[in-house]
């Protein structure tokens, strides 16, 4: 039986599937053809290896169906397969089957341990955690003796842009070459999607490029060209190196010092040492941040041994208060810091340093973040790696959108947020510029007017 299948690849999705790490990932642009390369690549794996059990993810149901599932129905011919639309699934005529699922949160990877994944595809992968692809690429082993692949597409933003530029946009030098990756000792790959290269989308809807080219700056850098240091979705859109980051100095001693906490035990604890300079700008001197190096996860430490290193590196100094959030004060039944039954608060008193109760308000704690970077008053050591390498990457809560999503690795950032709420400042009232003297601006009303009327 002779089938054809009406796809030609162009030069980028072909060198995806030319691809021969175990781990790639295809990303960038809007309208690279990222999609139809997953689905493409998966069925080109599945009639090579006969038998084999293929995943393709979305994060909802409703996108699995609109996109992946869609696509596969619009491209494979349907003489190569069997659909179930009661399981989702499709067999090929050579027993092959792709599974098409969702997973939104990690608990519903988790829910996927103990099962073999031979392919894993996961469709728009920033918008997942990086734990998420751990659980999911943790199923990927083959008892028939199949080569395993992942591969991953998406475009830049959403909660996993910053791991997946991280691991693979960066870790490949943008695509230049493969690496090995230090968790799996595997190769893995980046392909770089750019709409240009679409040449069935630039014949078919050369529309499409021109309201891309239209967008403002910042949308048009991360949507037609692929740009991974700019996303949509992005918080902190203030945030510069050039402008926040400074090598480390000597502290001078009459300036005002701070310690803040947000205290994590299965979750990193974040700690930083705040000192206020003449000119009321904050410097963020030190870090200690409480991760084991895995995403997101705590380093278990008791409160005693945690107060007992902020003792120690804080040791020649002395501080205007200490800011926390008003959770250490309670008493957790479930979790006994001592025999005397004291909250982390009491314990850290006994080593001699006693916080002040944040104000815990989210939304005006992330308006007077956004105010301390506009106007430049907070600056950060280089050394201190994980608030530069998480507040960056903090993106919006698709349910709360005035909000931080809090799935993410936001320890630092909640520290920052009490810091800055210890310590608010009033927006720089900006001077009105001299005008030709033939019209005045009330400052009350700010109504123009000409003079004498």
């Amino acid at each position: 039986m002779n089938i054809t299948i009406d796809y030609m690849p162009n030069v980028r999705q072909d060198e995806f599937h030319m691809c021969n790490a175990p781990y790639a990932v295809y990303g960038g642009a809007r309208g690279g053809g990222k999609t139809k390369a997953l689905v493409m690549d998966c069925l080109a794996y599945c009639l090579e290896h006969s038998g084999c059990n293929a995943y393709l993810f979305r994060e909802t149901y409703p996108n699995l169906e609109a996109n992946v599932i869609r696509e596969w129905k619009r491209s494979v011919p349907r003489e190569l397969y069997e659909y179930s639309e009661q399981k989702h699934i499709a067999t090929l005529i050579n027993g092959s089957k792709v599974l098409f699922r969702y997973v939104r949160t990690e608990k519903d990877a988790e829910t996927y341990q103990g099962q073999e994944f031979d392919y894993l595809g996961i469709d728009e992968l920033t918008k997942h955690t990086e734990r998420t692809a751990e659980l999911l690429t943790a199923c990927l082993r083959s008892s028939r003796g199949f080569p395993v692949r992942f591969r991953g597409s998406c475009n830049p933003g959403g909660k996993g842009h910053g791991w997946v530029k991280r691991k693979y946009v960066e870790a490949t030098e943008y695509g230049k070459h493969e690496v090995i990756d230090k968790t799996t000792g595997l190769e893995k790959m980046f392909i770089p999607a750019r709409v240009y290269d679409n040449d069935v989308l630039m014949k078919n809807d050369p529309e499409y490029v021109k309201r891309l080219e239209a967008l403002p700056e910042q949308e048009k850098k991360a949507f037609l060209y692929g740009d991974w240091d700019v996303f949509i979705g992005q918080v902190f859109t203030e945030f510069n190196r050039d402008k926040h980051v400074e090598e480390p100095f000597a502290i001078p001693q009459d300036w005002i010092k701070v310690r803040s906490m947000d205290w994590g035990f299965s979750k990193p604890f974040a700690i930083h040492w705040y000192a206020i300079d003449y000119h009321g700008v904050a410097h963020c001197y030190r870090e200690y941040y409480g991760c084991t190096g895995e995403p997101d996860e705590g380093l278990k430490l008791t409160p005693d041994e945690v107060a007992a290193e902020v003792v120690r590196l804080s040791q020649g100094e002395r501080y205007t208060y200490d800011v926390a959030d008003k959770a250490i004060w309670q008493k957790d039944d479930r979790m006994k810091w001592s025999v005397q039954g004291e909250s982390i608060a009491e314990i850290f008193e006994r080593h001699g340093i006693y916080f002040t109760r944040s104000n815990s308000e989210r939304i005006a704690g992330k308006l007077m973040v956004h105010q301390y970077l506009r106007e430049g008053k907070i600056k950060f050591f280089s050394t201190c790696k994980h608030m530069l390498r998480t507040l960056p990457e903090l993106v919006y809560d698709d349910a709360h959108p005035e909000d931080v999503d809090t799935t993410q690795e936001d320890h630092c950032y909640d520290e920052l947020r009490y810091f800055c709420m210890s310590r608010p400042i009033k927006p720089v009232k900006q001077k009105k510029e001299f005008n030709d003297g033939y019209q005045t601006i009330d400052d009350e009303s700010e109504e123009v007017t000409a003079w004498g009327i």
